[in-house]
């Protein structure tokens, strides 16, 4: 009994020895593993742009008889082979936006101002053939494209890996266009001009690097369309109540390269 009090009480002192000299040693600070830097596409942005443009046409000439009929007999502009117009040119201009980045997922808002050299023209020697048979006639046919400036607002949803991001991107686009047409016959001849302000819209995608803390390049392709626009005359000086006219597809591609200049970025 004695023997192991003895030993109780021998275990007790060593315990709070232990004990006391754990409180002496001096504490170790915690050590914390420094967090990477987070990279944010949020903010407003402006930047300017360039690029490559070009309008598909497919639209065809057509005739109104005296009769009122569309293509009747006596026309002889129905069939003009190669009367369709492939326009293309560059442009240059700027753009202004916003950003909101969650998680990996970037979204915002765009809208660009360019102005713009897309254009053709058209000289297609007769004669064509007239519509119910007879004789045919028509000399030449003449047609002019031209957007001499557009710009756009879309919407952008993309999906970032860090300092890049690939994104889809829609919305309105707008533009100023100009056509002519004219078939020239040696008595007389229908030529109209239509100069308007169309819009329309236009989709695509991008993909966007940034290559500084507040500075990014983007390549992006769209393709638009505005409809069709249609432009017609009587003919003159001769008057025979013949109408002579055009319809133009105003749609296409755009292609382009920019730069953008981001408040806040990093």
């Amino acid at each position: 009994m004695k023997h192991s009090f003895l030993a109780a009480s021998a275990a007790a002192f060593v315990l709070a020895g232990s004990q006391v000299l754990a409180a002496d040693l001096p504490t170790r600070a915690p050590v914390y593993k420094a967090q990477p830097a987070y990279f944010s596409w949020s903010g407003f942005y402006i930047g300017a742009n360039a690029g490559w443009g070009w309008n598909d046409d497919d639209g065809a000439p057509f005739c109104i008889n005296p009769g009122g009929v569309l293509n009747g007999n006596g026309c002889r502009t129905t069939n003009v082979p190669g009367a369709q117009i492939r326009s293309d040119g560059g442009f240059v201009g700027g753009q202004i936006g916003y950003n909101v980045q969650n998680g990996m997922f970037v979204w915002g808002v765009e809208a660009d101002f360019q102005g713009a050299d897309i254009k053709d023209s058209i000289s297609i020697a007769g004669p064509f053939a007239t519509v119910g048979g007879g004789a045919a006639g028509g000399t030449r046919f003449d047609a002019s494209h031209s957007m001499d400036w557009f710009g756009t607002v879309r919407a952008r949803l993309g999906v970032a890996y860090d300092r890049a991001v690939i994104y889809a991107t829609g919305g309105l686009i707008y533009g100023r266009v100009e056509v002519s047409q004219n078939t020239v016959f040696p008595a007389t001849q229908y030529a109209s001009t239509l100069e308007t302000t169309r819009t329309g819209w236009t989709a695509g995608g991008g993909i966007e690097f940034a290559f500084a803390p507040n500075w990014s390049g983007k390549l992006e392709a769209l393709y638009y369309d505005m409809g069709s626009v249609s432009t017609q005359a009587i003919g003159s000086p001769t008057i025979d109540s013949f109408i002579g006219g055009k319809t133009f597809d105003l749609k296409g591609g755009l292609v382009r390269a920019g730069i953008n200049y981001r408040f806040g970025w990093y």
